[in-house]
């Protein structure tokens, strides 16, 4: 599958191809407002389902479950959907934590750990 590249800046890389987001690095507040609009222009009108694998965010933030929760708003207000949803174990414990899980549709809760996390992010 060919990727293209969305956003890359000081380490974050956000990547699309077919109907997949992917998301690495450590985004944090100063970046999610550009990242969310370059996912959401991307998503456009989609009525699709959306895989979107975030396994390569490095730390759990606040700010990258803002803009996961950004593009699920849009893919709502537009028909589509997240089919499938990847976190990394950081952010799974984060999503855990602060009882997103039943939130984020697409997300296996079963892949979820409930280990407490050591140490959050809230930039």
């Amino acid at each position: 599958m060919t990727m293209k590249t969305l956003f890359d800046r000081e380490g974050v890389t956000l990547e699309a191809g077919d109907a997949r987001l992917s998301l690495s690095g450590q985004p944090d507040f100063d970046n999610a407002a550009e990242l969310a609009d370059s996912g959401r222009k991307w998503l456009g009108r989609r009525e699709d389902g959306v895989s979107i694998d975030l396994c390569g965010v490095d730390s759990a933030s606040t700010a990258t479950l803002s803009v996961l929760l950004e593009w699920q708003r849009h893919l709502a207000e537009h028909g589509g959907h997240v089919a499938h949803l990847a976190l990394s174990p950081a952010l799974s414990r984060l999503a855990a934590v602060s009882g997103l899980e039943n939130l984020l549709p697409g997300l296996n809760v079963a892949e979820i750990s409930t280990e407490p996390p050591l140490s959050l992010e809230t930039s």
